[in-house]
């Protein structure tokens, strides 16, 4: 899983546990930056050392990199990638972000939450249709604690482990969405395996 793909990751698994319809509608890049994930709550779960990493990952992801999300206005996208092409990017702010808006992209969408609650949504979302609820964990697949409502959970606040990601059924190693092998023992996952969060 790339940097960027990580901060998409964890901005759609942020969306779908606090407000899963907000997946299929315009979500303002100022509020990723402040409420939806904020740099401060963030940085050791996408695993930066600086400030400076954060709003790369963020100009790269408004510049359209990996066709993620669908940038509004365009101009704001066109300005993102001229950045990340510069040999000094400007990273101190992207101008317009107070009215520019991401679009997340369906298919984006499914790798990411995979399963047939992403395949529904995803499908929802280019149809048109509004998203319905997401499957989130109740409880933290680790320890069995009830873990909170409507809000964003990446770590169990009983045991700290991870609840975006579910145990190799062979060696117990957490394993990240997306994984077809266990790192630590080299167990295939199977489709049991999925994310939980």
């Amino acid at each position: 899983m790339t940097d960027l793909e990580r901060f998409f990751d964890r901005l759609v698994r942020n969306l779908a546990a606090s407000d899963p319809g907000r997946l299929g509608r315009p979500i303002p890049v100022v509020e990723i930056k402040t409420t939806i994930l904020p740099y401060r709550s963030s940085r050791r779960s996408l695993g930066l050392e600086s400030s400076e990493e954060y709003e790369e990952l963020l100009v790269r992801l408004v510049g359209q990199e990996g066709d993620l999300v669908r940038t509004i206005p365009p101009e704001v996208a066109d300005w993102c990638r001229r950045q990340m092409s510069s040999l000094t990017p400007d990273l101190s702010g992207i101008p317009g972000q107070a009215s520019a808006t991401v679009e997340v992209n369906p298919d984006a969408l499914a790798k990411v939450l995979g399963g047939d609650t992403a395949a529904g949504l995803a499908k929802a979302l280019r149809d048109g249709k509004p998203a319905g609820p997401l499957a989130v964990p109740e409880v933290c697949p680790h320890c069995s604690t009830a873990l909170p409502e409507k809000r964003a959970v990446n770590f169990c606040p009983s045991c700290g482990r991870s609840v975006t990601a579910v145990p190799c059924n062979q060696c117990g190693a957490d394993l990240e969405p997306g994984w077809r092998f266990c790192i630590s023992c080299g167990q295939e996952v199977t489709d049991t395996a999925t994310p939980t969060g």
